[in-house]
């Protein structure tokens, strides 16, 4: 580990006891880039994270005022402390199960040992390091490149009509390279880009399950990558099975019909066409209480159903779950599919998936794994 390289570091120790924030700091001292401030409950460590620039909050969770429950809550509550990793100091497997759909990023047990504090601390501060250098690149940066990608698609649309020479196949495999990085780019800043890829293939392996062949599902692969290009100021995932405000509704449809504009210049190739039915209509419902036009039933293609399926499938499952910020088992996520086919999917769709759903958990387990 080189220390050296993190530069100075502010940790936070949130203990009513004196005796194990002093054992924290004997136990980390020789290292003097280190730098320590103590709370006493969680209402003094919020004020702490107020006036301080803290990089990493080590939490005990039984403190009287406001414990570390109510603590996790809070910090994890506010976006400016996003990037702000709380290790929780408890060996209690149910506890950690419970704390991790609160947002807890890591968990230490008592006694501390040297090596273990190192190791997590280091760990972490290094990974926070990495993503403030990608969340540095501003909305208005991102803007500038989307427009100059845009103006990229424009040219070579423009080149191919004065070149009367249409190769779809080469315009198509530029256009997926071209989309892809951008959408890349886009969901590194809102740290989401595993789950967009986890989401691909699933949908990838649902349409060849359904009849679609390879190179049809190899589109849907790639086209369901970008689905979220038009999220540029957008932190959160849309929650699929519980209602929107009609706000949160119209900045989601606003993002939708940016991302769909942002394809429309581009030629008119299959992964294109694809794109922009999972981008319009992946949130739009069987029963029409979906958006952004309400669509129904046959109104919705089929692609728009498996992106949709797929997508609330990881997202229940998912270690913290936009949904309720709740972890579901395999069972819950069977029973709210199964619930809402019908309502939100389509029904022989859903009834399919269903009937594979323990293969679906198996790739998605290994899909995450690679991952890692």
């Amino acid at each position: 580990m080189k220390w050296n390289l993190l530069g100075n570091i502010n940790l936070l120790i949130v203990d009513d006891d004196p005796f194990n924030r002093q054992l924290v700091i004997n136990l980390l001292g020789k290292r003097e880039n280190i730098h320590f401030t103590e709370a006493e409950n969680g209402k003094d460590a919020l004020e702490v994270l107020e006036k301080h620039n803290i990089d990493m909050v080590l939490l005990d969770l039984h403190m009287p005022i406001m414990d570390g429950y109510e603590t996790l809550k809070a910090i994890k509550h506010e976006v400016k402390y996003d990037l702000i990793p709380v290790a929780i100091v408890t060996t209690d497997e149910e506890e950690m199960n419970k704390l991790y759909s609160l947002g807890a990023d890591d968990f230490i047990s008592k006694p501390f040992k040297l090596s273990e504090l190192e190791s997590r601390i280091y760990a972490h501060i290094e990974k926070s390091q990495y993503r403030k250098k990608y969340n540095e690149l501003s909305k208005d940066n991102i803007q500038k490149t989307l427009i100059e990608s845009k103006a990229e698609v424009l040219k070579e649309t423009k080149e191919v009509d004065t070149q009367n020479s249409y190769n779809l196949e080469s315009i198509e495999k530029s256009q997926k390279k071209l989309f892809y990085s951008m959408a890349k780019m886009l969901s590194t800043k809102n740290k989401n880009f595993n789950d967009i890829q986890i989401v691909a293939l699933l949908s990838k392996a649902l349409s060849l399950l359904i009849g679609y062949n390879k190179e049809q599902a190899n589109t849907i692969y790639y086209a369901t990558l970008i689905r979220e290009i038009g999220t540029l100021s957008i932190d959160e995932k849309i929650p699929m099975l519980y209602s929107l405000s009609d706000l949160d509704r119209e900045t989601h449809t606003s993002s939708i019909f940016a991302g769909y504009q942002l394809l429309n210049s581009a030629i008119e190739t299959n992964f294109i066409k694809v794109a922009k039915i999972i981008i319009l209509q992946s949130k739009e419902h069987f029963d029409g209480s979906g958006f952004p036009k309400q669509k129904k039933e046959n109104e919705i293609h089929n692609i728009a159903y498996i992106v949709s399926l797929t997508e609330t499938f990881n997202a229940l499952l998912s270690q913290k779950s936009y949904l309720n910020n709740k972890l579901h088992t395999a069972d819950e996520t069977f029973e709210l599919l199964e619930t809402n086919s019908g309502q939100r999917f389509h029904p022989k769709i859903t009834k399919l998936f269903l009937n594979h759903f323990e293969y679906f958990i198996e790739l998605r387990e290994k899909i995450v794994k690679q991952n890692i």
